[in-house]
C-alpha cells in the first residue's frame, strides 16, 4: 500500500511539473507573438512618419522655390 501511495504521489508531482512546463512554453510563445506584433506596429509607424515627413518636406521646398 505504501509503495502504491508513493508512486501515485510521484506521478502527481511529475504531472504537475509537466503541466507547469507546458504552461511556461505556451506563455513564452504568446510573448514572442506579442513582440512580433509590437515590432510590426512600430515598423508601420516609422514608415508612416517617414512618408508624412517626406510629404511635408516636398511641400515646404515647393513653397520656397515658388
Amino acid at each position: 500500500m505504501e509503495i502504491s501511495t508513493n508512486y501515485n504521489q510521484a506521478n502527481d508531482i511529475l504531472s504537475s511539473e509537466i503541466k507547469a512546463q507546458q504552461t511556461e512554453a505556451m506563455y513564452q510563445v504568446k510573448l514572442m507573438k506579442m513582440q512580433q506584433d509590437s515590432e510590426a506596429v512600430v515598423g508601420n509607424l516609422l514608415e508612416d512618419t517617414a512618408e508624412i515627413s517626406k510629404e511635408a518636406m516636398d511641400k515646404y521646398l515647393s513653397e520656397i522655390n515658388a
